[in-house]
Formats: structure tokens, C-alpha cells, sequence
């Protein structure tokens, strides 16, 4: 997918526009109790949903990326080569991706654990601080991300130049 770059931004953005809401409604009180709730959940879930499409994208171009080195015989070094290369790749990304979705998630629940228990300020700070900790972790694996996939992209243009040789 030679427009993954470009598609993740987009991802990357509306997760942004989500983060923004959510913590505006969280901290400024402007709305009803539930729409932090809501929006919060929907962000949990967006953020999950961005991080495996990553996840995917990166099963897919790797398996591309075999059938295309095996089928066409391309030189493949096995310390640089492509197949290495395309598990390298996924290999710095879906740590992160696991990650980031499991931490997302704790911050969802400790805001249901916060709502459950009217009052308690140690349910209040743990969701409020954990909260921030999600949210630029999200952010620092989004950048790892977006550099891989960049990476990942040239590579397959490589290849696809390659192979346009060998068919001339």
C-alpha cells in the first residue's frame, strides 16, 4: 500500500481531534457528565482501531513482501535484505501498537472507575494523570509509527522498481 502514509495521517489527525475533545470535555466541565464518558470511550476504541490497522498493514506488505522476493527471486541478504527488513519493520511497531492500545484502555477504564466512585479523589487522579500518560504515549508511538510505515513504503517502491526492471 503505497498510500499508507497518507492514510495514517488521517487516522493520526482524527485521533487528535478525539484526544482534544475528550480532554476538553474532562477538564473544562463544558457539557454533561456523560459526553466525556462517551467521547472518551469512542477515543479508547479509535485509538485501538488505528493501532491494528498499523498492526495489519505490516502483517500484509510483510507477506507482500515474501511472495514478491520468493516468486520473483530478488536478492534478499538475510541481514539486510527485504524479508529482514519487513520484520524489522513490524517488529518496531507492534510492541508500541500492543502498547499503546492496552494503555489507552486502562485509562478508559480508571475513568469508569472514577464515575463509579463519586468522590474518591485517589479514583479521581489516578484516571486524570494515567489519562495524560496515555495520551502522549499514543502520541510518541503515532510518530514511531508514521516513520516505519514511511520506511516500509520506500521499500516497496524499491521492490516495485526492481521488478519493473526485470520485466524490461
Amino acid at each position: 500500500m503505497l498510500q499508507m502514509p497518507i492514510i495514517f495521517l488521517g487516522l493520526v489527525f482524527w485521533n487528535l481531534v478525539l484526544f482534544g475533545v475528550t480532554i476538553w470535555l474532562g477538564i473544562g466541565h463544558y457539557s454533561l457528565h456523560w459526553q466525556h464518558q462517551a467521547v472518551g470511550v469512542l477515543t479508547g476504541i479509535y485509538t485501538c482501531l488505528t493501532h491494528c490497522i498499523v498492526m495489519m498493514h505490516f502483517m500484509g506488505t510483510g507477506k507482500g513482501i515474501r511472495e514478491a522476493v520468493t516468486a520473483h527471486r530478488l536478492a534478499d541478504d538475510p541481514e539486510t535484505g527485504y524479508t529482514r527488513r519487513a520484520r524489522r519493520f513490524k517488529g518496531q511497531t507492534s510492541g508500541h501498537a500492543t502498547l499503546a492500545c492496552v494503555v489507552i484502555l486502562v485509562a478508559v477504564w480508571l475513568g469508569g472507575w472514577m464515575d463509579t466512585s463519586k468522590g474518591n479523589l485517589t479514583a479521581h487522579l489516578w484516571h486524570k494523570w494515567f489519562s495524560w500518560v496515555a495520551v502522549l504515549y499514543n502520541l510518541y508511538v503515532f510518530a514511531i509509527e508514521y516513520r516505519v510505515i514511511r520506511q516500509n513504503t520506500d521499500m516497496i517502491r524499491e521492490i516495485n522498481q526492481k521488478l519493473h526492471e526485470l520485466a524490461h
